[in-house]
């Protein structure tokens, strides 16, 4: 799902000062982005409209990113390279004990649930794979691409699943993952009456993952 911008495809060796000056316009322009998705509306996402938040001419964005299609596939590449980053975190504080690896890992993911920017990201994009074909593929390939990340820590603590097994339980674990990102957006009236509910299911998607 690789979106480089050409700005930066040009040379693999060693990044030079011009290199360095196009990170961080493209990090501004999708922090930008970003922002305006999800305070806005991905109906009020426009190059133009990111241009004008934040004070640059028009071209240059188009310059590293064409149209909104690119765009779109960079930002959901950026979130999941965030996702990734926290993976190989875990990875890297339990080396050598899978459980509390995975464990650690549902944490975050809890916890990231829980932040309303994060939510709203996804509202975002979950709202236009309804109807945009880009943002239906887009869609699909995260799923994938979480699904792929927690059924390969899945295998490593539970080696005796076969096939199915992993792919059923990798499913099901998946899903109360995305239920509570729908539930928790529902507002502070209804959530508000549950206490701890991030431990209570950080403890049931344990029981899942060891039984």
């Amino acid at each position: 799902m690789k979106s480089t911008p050409k700005a930066l495809t040009a040379n693999k060796g060693k990044i030079t000062g011009s290199q360095q000056r196009s990170q961080l316009r493209i990090k501004k322009i999708l922090e930008s982005a970003q922002h305006i998705l999800i305070n806005e509306g991905f109906h009020s996402l426009s190059l133009r409209k990111i241009a004008q938040h934040m004070g640059i001419s028009n071209g240059n964005v188009t310059y590293y990113f064409p149209n909104k299609k690119v765009l779109l596939r960079a930002l959901i590449e950026d979130m999941l390279s965030r996702y990734d980053a926290e993976y190989e975190h875990e990875a890297a504080t339990f080396p050598n004990d899978p459980l509390r690896r995975i464990n650690a890992y549902f944490k975050y993911l809890i916890k990231d649930a829980q932040n309303a920017d994060s939510r709203n990201f996804f509202y975002q994009l979950w709202g236009l794979s309804t109807h945009d074909p880009i943002a239906t593929e887009l869609r699909e390939e995260v799923y994938r691409h979480f699904f792929n990340q927690l059924m390969t820590q899945l295998q490593v603590v539970r080696p005796e699943l076969n096939s199915r097994e992993l792919k059923n339980k990798t499913f099901l674990l998946m899903s109360m993952i995305e239920g509570i990102n729908v539930i928790l957006g529902s507002g502070e009236n209804f959530v508000g009456q549950f206490v701890r509910v991030d431990t209570y299911l950080e403890k049931q998607i344990m029981m899942l993952v060891i039984n």
